[in-house]
């Protein structure tokens, strides 16, 4: 009897976790995590995030990937910051350029330049 209740408090749980939290887990919020420095206090919140994929929050996302011990994810994070960093100057250009386009209303160019950022990304 005590395992019945037991199991089903914690389907409880699972469902509270998706209806009410799985919106935090979507790309507009990233996880932070805070230590004490003796670590016995741990506390995670979550941010609501304007930018996405920010080089700062891809550093971070990585952070929390090694912790957690998943790899696959940090070595994919990994590899995102370095096209970033490495194509930062030529995305920078191509966005000024797409601002211009807008502003001008050449949309055939403004969607060429789109699909140049996007795959510098």
């Amino acid at each position: 009897m005590y395992n019945q209740r037991f199991n089903k408090l914690f389907r409880t749980f699972d469902l509270f976790d998706e209806l009410f939290f799985s919106d935090l887990r979507n790309d507009n919020f990233i996880e932070k995590n805070f230590k004490s420095p003796d670590g016995s206090m741990s506390i995670s919140y979550f941010v609501k995030t304007n930018q996405k994929n920010t080089i700062d929050d891809l550093k971070h996302q990585l952070n929390l990937a090694v912790e957690n011990q998943e790899f696959e994810k940090a070595v994919e994070l990994r590899d995102k910051i370095k096209k970033l960093e490495e194509n930062k100057e030529a995305i920078s250009q191509l966005k000024k350029e797409l601002d211009e386009c807008v502003k001008s209303e050449n949309y055939e160019k403004a969607i060429e330049l789109r699909d140049k950022i996007k795959s510098l990304t």
